[in-house]
């Protein structure tokens, strides 16, 4: 027996008005992508938080699936003022992530970035400071996977 669905009340939504703007308070993260020879960069700056965790799992996983083979990927950290546990979550995730697919991570934080304290031991061993750093050569040769 089929049952009809219950019509869902549409006045309890209110669309904001084409001249409103987002909450001042609201968490923000912005993300760039760019490659730099066999890495792929993803360049964040703002909050890494639960607010913006969702959105910001989704761009890591579309870099990683539209990226180049063999996989090198770098999120830069350098703008990131603030993460949460979400945010050390989705990073760890990511790490899993690049190693399943065979390629090597590197997070880009400089030592006097707050983001840096915010970050496990365990991915402090993927750290480099300067995008120059990146251990990822553009000869083509075999990069040890530090993910």
């Amino acid at each position: 027996m089929l049952v009809q669905p219950t019509p869902q009340s549409v006045s309890d939504v209110v669309p904001p008005s084409s001249g409103a703007t987002a909450a001042p308070d609201r968490p923000k993260l912005t993300m760039t992508t760019e490659t730099r020879g066999h890495a792929t960069i993803l360049t964040m700056a703002g909050q890494l938080v639960s607010e913006t965790a969702v959105t910001t799992e989704a761009r890591i996983l579309t870099t990683i699936v539209l990226a180049e083979q063999p996989l090198h990927l770098a999120l830069d950290l350098s703008g990131v003022d603030t993460i949460d546990a979400h945010g050390a979550n989705l990073l760890a995730k990511a790490r899993f992530t690049v190693r399943a697919a065979r390629g090597t991570l590197h997070l880009i934080v400089p030592q006097d970035a707050p983001a840096r304290r915010m970050l496990s031991r365990h991915l402090l061993r993927c750290v480099v400071e300067r995008a120059e750093d990146l251990p990822l050569a553009d000869d083509g040769a075999e990069v040890e996977n530090a993910a």
